[in-house]
């Protein structure tokens, strides 16, 4: 009987030992033996693996959304400033024409016309702070005020 338990024991222990010997501990599925993969899904790491994976992707999806967000007021911004600057523009192509007229009305009057030029520099340096990006409501103001001294100089 001693030798028929030795007989049995024998194979088993060297299943048991080779068995053992194949576990290497490892949790990444690509280098996990059969054994590590049974003993990591049995342990539940497999599944924590995936939540954590799951929370790092809805993170960065997140973050994009937000990024895309964020470009699109800047783009909103982008397209309010462009439209604000062209309003400008048209501004001061209106209060040029006036200046014409008032610089025609004034050719011969040397101190009307001397007025008018003073206004021309006024309007080019108004210009260069639409260019430089200064206040929209200060600009609009002084392209009103130099149009009604344009306008009062051509009567």
């Amino acid at each position: 009987m001693t030798s028929d338990l030795l007989r049995f024991s024998r194979p088993f222990a060297l299943v048991a030992v080779t068995a053992v010997a194949g576990c290497t501990g490892s949790t990444d599925p690509t280098t996990a033996t059969l054994f590590d993969n049974i003993a990591n899904l049995n342990s539940g790491e497999y599944d924590r693996q995936i939540a954590n994976n799951k929370a790092q992707a809805d993170a960065i999806i997140a973050q994009n959304k937000a990024a895309e967000q964020r470009n699109a007021q800047l783009a909103a911004q982008s397209n309010a400033n462009k439209a604000e600057i062209d309003s400008l523009r048209r501004q001061i192509a209106d209060v040029k024409a006036q200046g014409a007229k008032a610089r025609a009305a004034s050719a011969s009057d040397p101190v009307k016309l001397q007025q008018v030029q003073a206004l021309d520099n006024q309007l080019n340096a108004v210009e260069r702070d639409v260019n430089s990006g200064a206040s929209s409501a200060a600009i609009s103001s002084e392209l009103s005020r130099i149009k009604s001294a344009y306008r009062a100089l051509s009567i």
